[in-house]
């Protein structure tokens, strides 16, 4: 029997990281940028930090347009765009096709890790789709080669020198978190995913979900504003952590939360939120978490997590909600990344002395 088809837009660290271990159970495409195909051609090289191992990815194909696969039936599509580019021009675009492609396509469906306020709503309308064939997802940790995270003293540096990207799943072999809105759609995708054999996916409650995915956001910015050191450091560090402690209240206390976000506003407090921080850390040993959120959130995404922020200040302030504790955070958000712009230290952003951050509140 035949193996269902999926479709990963964009062959990043996050694409090829999870292609690779749906493999097991599909047929992989990836649609990549116009000109990008050879660079994303197999085999790729993947490093297993948990592991200390070097796995071969091939056996999938590589397409620069949806018309290349037009009339082929999809199980599903596993978008790997951030927030930010998702609503990109470019990005917006692309979307937009890849719903072009699949609308008649009654049971195929959309995984995306794309993170954002309402960013629900954004797929549901520049896809096309109704919201019944979307649900979000979080990836677990994958970069590609790079000497701004080091080398974890357990790892095989020569293993890590051909490496074409680096991947470390999350506590208890997790190699996807999904917000489970849709469960019917998850249980098919696990199908799928649990083929593998090593990484399985962890479902979350939908509303639990969306609240604990946007407290990640000040969460990340404040921790960038404190240059990603150690957790206990941020602690210490009572300007930046009060700030945040006083912002994830104005969060939770958005109308957009209702009662359930009014009654954690009172929970959510300096303890809680050092739990939250400090939780994954051990899951995503050896790869350091700080690190890597240094890279990550501190360049590669950072213009998602700020655009995040501004549009909970945005929404809150239309309401009469103050929230002058987050978009204090806000302004030093976008102050230290055009630093970094202006010194060309953007981590994980090529070019980064052009990346100018928007401001929008």
């Amino acid at each position: 029997m035949s193996k269902p088809k999926i479709l990963i837009v964009g062959a990043g660290a996050v694409g090829l990281a999870q292609g690779f271990h749906l493999a097991n159970g599909a047929e992989i495409t990836y649609l990549v940028r116009p000109g990008r195909k050879p660079a994303f051609s197999p085999p790729k090289k993947l490093y297993d930090y948990k592991e200390n191992t070097i796995r071969t990815f091939d056996g999938y194909r590589v397409v620069e347009s949806t018309a290349e696969v037009a009339g082929e039936e999809f199980y599903c599509v596993f978008d790997t765009l951030d927030g930010y580019t998702a609503r990109s021009e470019g990005g917006a675009a692309t979307i937009k096709s890849v719903g072009d492609l699949i609308r008649d396509s009654k049971n195929t469906f959309v995984v995306y890790d794309a993170f954002g306020l309402d960013i629900d709503l954004y797929y549901e309308t520049t896809m096309g789709l109704p919201k019944n064939r979307l649900f979000l997802a979080a990836s677990m940790l994958a970069h590609q080669p790079t000497t701004s995270i080091p080398i974890p003293p357990s790892a095989d540096k020569d293993l890590i020198a051909q490496a074409d990207l680096l991947y470390s799943a999350n506590a208890g072999n997790t190699g996807l978190v999904v917000i489970n809105t849709q469960p019917a759609l998850t249980q098919k995708f696990e199908h799928v995913y649990n083929k593998n054999g090593k990484l399985k996916v962890q479902k979350i409650p939908g509303f639990a979900g969306r609240i604990g995915t946007t407290l990640a956001f000040p969460q990340l910015v404040a921790w960038n504003l404190d240059g990603y050191q150690d957790i206990e450091h941020l602690r210490q560090n009572t300007e930046i952590w009060n700030l945040l402690i006083k912002a994830q209240k104005e969060v939770l206390t958005l109308p957009r939360f209702g009662w359930t976000g009014w009654a954690l506003s009172w929970i959510v407090g300096s303890w809680v939120t050092g739990k939250m921080l400090s939780a994954p850390v051990a899951g995503a040993a050896p790869l350091s978490y700080k690190d890597f959120n240094a890279f990550h959130h501190g360049g590669k995404v950072a213009k998602q997590d700020i655009e995040m922020l501004e549009d909970l200040v945005a929404e809150g302030e239309k309401k009469g909600h103050k929230m002058p504790a987050l978009r204090e955070i806000v302004r030093r958000g976008n102050e230290t990344q055009e630093a970094k712009a202006k010194a060309g230290t953007l981590l994980g952003v090529p070019g980064s002395t052009d990346q100018s951050v928007r401001k929008r509140v």
